[in-house]
């Protein structure tokens, strides 16, 4: 079985959990609940189809927000009189593409393996805004992504509770460790007793159905 309050694998015929400690009786005859007022139902887990499906909603919003980011940058870089480093790093793609030395903004070639402003473009849209955008939604009083909401789905800790931005946070590093994984991290969801994929294991969540 399953432990409802650290989701790891322990001994069915033992009295506590091996790995917490928690009593397994006096949890098994207590059903999920929220201390939260809210309308979220802790009965059914979120599979993995619906969770499919609220990724791909995911994508497009924060695909969405990429280009809002992409706008600040540019209007950021041009109040300043700067070189917008979203723009090198477009133009120094497509140079590479085409097998044309990579310039800067000034023209000069850029030798470096891994330039400054393809570093910067990587962080900020592969990184920053879909950790700000999933761990602030995941935090947040709907406990729901905007892809989530659509599938009626919503993220808890172990007890059913509200998740903190830190856990949400740990949640988004092991997504990334679920795609390095080549998605096998997201793949186990059908496959583990509380559906909770790699990430979920690591930052100790629960995804229900509403």
């Amino acid at each position: 079985m399953y432990c409802p309050r650290c989701g790891k694998e322990t001994e069915q015929s033992g009295h506590f959990c091996q790995w917490c400690g928690a009593d397994l009786k006096e949890i098994v005859t207590k059903p999920f609940s929220r201390k939260r007022v809210g309308g979220i139902k802790t009965e059914k887990f979120a599979g993995l189809g619906g969770r499919f499906l609220g990724g791909l909603i995911d994508l497009f919003f924060i695909l969405v927000f990429d280009v809002l980011a992409v706008a600040i940058v540019g209007i950021i870089s041009w109040l300043f009189e700067r070189p917008d480093p979203i723009s090198e790093t477009v133009r120094m793609l497509y140079q590479y593409y085409y097998h044309i030395p990579r310039t800067d903004a000034s023209g000069q070639v850029v030798t470096a393996l891994v330039p400054p402003q393809i570093l910067f473009s990587a962080i900020i849209l592969l990184f920053l805004v879909p950790w700000v955008y999933s761990a602030y939604l995941e935090s947040s009083r709907n406990q729901s992504t905007l892809g989530k909401l659509a599938v009626r789905a919503a993220v808890t800790d172990m007890q059913g509770n509200r998740i903190t931005f830190a856990r949400a946070t740990l949640r988004f590093f092991g997504k990334i460790l679920c795609i390095l994984t080549i998605f096998i991290g997201f793949l186990i969801i059908a496959f583990t007793g509380y559906k909770q994929g790699l990430h979920d294991k690591i930052a100790g969540t629960l995804v229900f159905r509403q």
